[in-house]
């Protein structure tokens, strides 16, 4: 049964030539079916082809915050992006000269503040004029405001007790510190490299470094050896000693011996007669001839000492000819010579030093022969900035140089590292 609110349609015509048959077989559903969605749309508030972008759609600019909740837990950002995340709502102060608005004239004029601004911005700055005459007047100030003030007050129970004196900073502090160096020269804080402390040094540089470094081992070590050979020779002599005094101790306790009850019997001792003078020449040609042996064999040592000296003599020297041939080639190679500080000597020291502790020697910057390295991956970094700073500091009067204790009672830090499985919560 056909639709009685639908028009009469004939949709198999054969033909539309007849003015009859068009207006009587038409077909309008899609028409009636489009003015009925029409309708219902009016209904539920407008027609949507007739509505903006803004009414029908909107921006999602948050997101879901459930979402967001479980990225956080599984990938937590860096702290180097939290901090580069934050920015400021203050916009940046331009560098750049920017010109103001173009004035009636039609010219362009820089920005400038007026002088009725400017000296009102200078009173609440500094107080208006009678802040000023008070600045003019007083000259330096003589209160200061960073120092630290007892304010405490004394209980009146204990009024007996002597007062706590203020801490006063010694004047020593207003005071330029004191170079340690024996000629009192400024020391700079960061002195020059010679060229032998290269890492790729030139063969001469590095010569004279290695020279100049060798030798004062070769020295240290004399001096350790001479101390060391006094220091036997006292432990020798200390040794002997006890053999001495108990000798005297013999000679005394003999003395005492003639106070006894013996000493009738050893006057009735008979005396030892008087030598011939056979005998005495027999003992002077004894002696005679020990003073001769003694004499030969150390005119015999002396002869070895001699011999031993003069070839050691012989050997420095020829090491001396050959350090001063390499020494004299350096000095006609550079005419000026290098002052103290840039020829990499280390500064002499005063005899009395700021402290009680000695000042650390400078650690040994020259790389050896088997070190040397032809390339720059195969390069090992020496040296330590921070401790050439902070001795340079200790040579400059700075700070004063202590003793390490090696043992000493350290504070104890526990590391623990931070999982994200911890960040769990159950809701």
């Amino acid at each position: 049964m056909a639709d009685i609110e639908s028009a009469p349609a004939q949709y198999k015509q054969p033909s539309r030539k007849g003015k009859k048959a068009w207006r009587k077989n038409v077909d309008v559903t899609q028409i009636q079916s489009g003015l009925n969605e029409v309708r219902d749309e009016i209904i539920q508030g407008g027609v949507i082809s007739e509505k903006t972008s803004d009414q029908l759609f909107a921006v999602d600019i948050l997101g879901s915050a459930d979402i967001q909740k479980g990225v956080s837990k599984r990938h937590k950002p860096l702290k180097v992006d939290e901090i580069l995340a934050q920015r400021s709502a203050v916009p940046a102060v331009p560098t750049r000269k920017r010109l103001s608005d173009i004035a009636d004239d039609g010219k362009r004029k820089k920005a400038k503040v007026s002088g009725k601004e400017y000296d009102r911005l200078r009173a609440i700055a500094y107080g208006g004029e009678q802040v000023q005459k008070d600045v003019v007047q007083t000259g330096e100030a003589d209160y200061d405001p960073w120092a630290v003030q007892d304010v405490k007050k004394n209980d009146p129970r204990f009024t007996f007790l002597e007062e706590k004196k203020p801490k006063v900073e010694p004047n020593t502090l207003k005071r330029a510190p004191i170079s340690q160096a024996k000629t009192g020269k400024a020391i700079p804080a960061v002195r020059k490299p010679t060229g032998g402390k290269s890492y790729n040094p030139l063969l001469q540089d590095w010569q004279s470094e290695l020279m100049r470094e060798s030798d004062k081992v070769v020295e240290a070590e004399k001096k350790r050896l001479q101390e060391a050979r006094e220091e036997a020779e006292r432990m020798e002599r200390a040794a002997a000693e006890p053999e001495s005094d108990s000798g005297e101790e013999s000679v005394w306790e003999s003395e005492w011996e003639g106070f006894s009850d013996n000493e009738d019997k050893e006057m009735k001792k008979k005396r030892p007669e008087r030598k011939t003078l056979s005998q005495r020449n027999k003992i002077k040609r004894r002696k005679e001839a020990e003073r001769k042996a003694t004499h030969e064999t150390k005119m015999k040592a002396k002869e070895q000492q001699v011999q031993e000296i003069k070839r050691l003599a012989k050997s420095v020297e020829e090491k001396e000819k050959a350090r001063a041939a390499v020494q004299q080639a350096l000095l006609d190679k550079n005419a000026e010579l290098a002052s103290e500080d840039e020829a990499g000597n280390e500064v002499e020291l005063r005899k009395k030093q700021f402290g009680k502790a000695p000042i650390p020697e400078a650690p040994l910057e020259i790389v050896l022969p088997d070190e040397l390295r032809d390339s720059l991956r195969l390069l090992k970094p020496e040296g330590n900035l921070l401790k050439d700073r902070f001795r340079t500091m200790m040579l400059q009067g700075k700070v004063e140089a202590r003793r390490q204790i090696p043992y000493a009672k350290q504070k104890k830090y526990v590391v623990s590292e931070k999982w994200s499985y911890k960040d769990w919560k159950l809701e």
